[in-house]
């Protein structure tokens, strides 16, 4: 699998939580490419299951989250303006000037309305913008816009994937995607002595629910999850929890992964000689491994992050060769004795 081709496929389909009709569909075939069987669960977490050779077999799930923050409809003026509010964790400071496309009964473009900085008085100009005093303006009356739109549909801010220099590719929903991509490169033509379940998870970014229903369905001896950490920008150069594009895996230490699992996991790195850094949480890691750990009797977790510069914006960035670094340690953590 070609990770660059099939990352820019999968940040092209919606998925805001909530709404991730298009993207589950899409990785459902994905996944029935390389598994023995595969479901879109009541939480609309989409789960691929690969069976062992072997009897009785161990079980590891292997999660990502499919999800992306957005913003949803909350009103319409009677002048047509749009009111909204977020679903996730939105930076209020990047959306004045902002595109936008509004998902109602057709797709709708928009633009996040600011006002010009000739009118902006000293007091305006000092403090953060808030999302409850904008407005999306669709070009639209009242009426027109009711046609179309309506209170709860979703929206997501207009972004198109680019490839920077040095292999690096930019876009929204990176967070998760290129968790996503990571699993996908990682189980073609896997081998292993598992029950593997490959979970792509709902609902992440609003309080870690399609990955905790996921683990209560399935009861795994192990989850494995794969998500993004802050990569270094130059002005957060040098800072704790920040890593470098390049990094490769950056596999996370803390008490809400299992002690004994995770240096595994890094004895596994430095054996297939994978690129890796250490994170510290903690606390909580602030992915789907914090809820996973304390379903039903409690799982087991493990913690695998990709380098990520921009966070929750249009123009995440991250690295290639980071992804495919993740992935090959995913293979040889399925293909390998990590149970043993």
């Amino acid at each position: 699998m070609k990770v660059k081709e099939k990352l820019f496929e999968l940040v092209k389909l919606q998925g805001v939580s909530g709404f991730e009709f298009e993207i589950a569909e899409y990785l459902k075939k994905e996944l029935e490419k390389v598994c023995h069987k595969v479901w879109i669960n009541k939480h609309k977490t989409v789960i691929g299951y690969i069976k062992s050779e072997k009897e009785n077999a161990k079980k590891i799930l292997i999660d990502a989250h499919l999800d992306q923050i957005g913003m949803m409809v909350k009103g319409i003026d009677d002048k047509g303006f749009v009111s909204f509010t977020n679903i996730g964790g939105i930076d209020e400071r990047i959306l004045p000037a902002s595109e936008v496309f509004i998902l109602g009964k057709e797709k709708v473009y928009g633009v996040i309305g600011a006002k010009p900085p000739h009118l902006l008085t000293k007091e305006d100009a000092e403090k953060n913008p808030q999302i409850k005093d904008m407005l999306i303006d669709i070009g639209m009356d009242k009426e027109e816009a009711e046609k179309v739109i309506e209170v709860g549909d979703a929206i997501i801010m207009k972004s198109e994937p680019t490839e920077l220099l040095d292999h690096k590719v930019s876009s929204m929903a990176l967070d998760n995607r290129a968790g996503l991509a990571s699993i996908l490169y990682a189980i073609e033509n896997l081998k292993s002595d598992y029950d593997v379940y490959v979970v792509f998870s709902s609902q992440e970014e609003t309080g870690l629910q399609g990955g905790y229903t996921a683990a209560a369905e399935i009861q795994p001896d192990l989850a494995i999850v794969i998500d993004v950490t802050h990569g270094e920008t130059p002005d957060a150069k040098d800072k704790a929890g920040v890593f470098p594009l390049d990094s490769g895996a950056v596999i996370c230490r803390g008490p809400n992964l299992d002690y004994e699992k995770t240096l595994k996991l890094i004895e596994m790195a430095k054996e297939n000689n994978i690129k890796f850094e250490i994170e510290v949480a903690e606390g909580s890691s602030g992915t789907n491994a914090w809820l996973m750990q304390t379903c039903r009797q409690g799982v087991p977790c493990v913690l695998i992050s990709i380098p990520l510069r921009y966070m929750h914006t249009s123009v995440e960035t991250v690295l290639i060769k980071d992804i495919e670094e993740t992935g090959k340690l995913i293979k040889v953590a399925l293909g390998g004795d990590i149970l043993a």
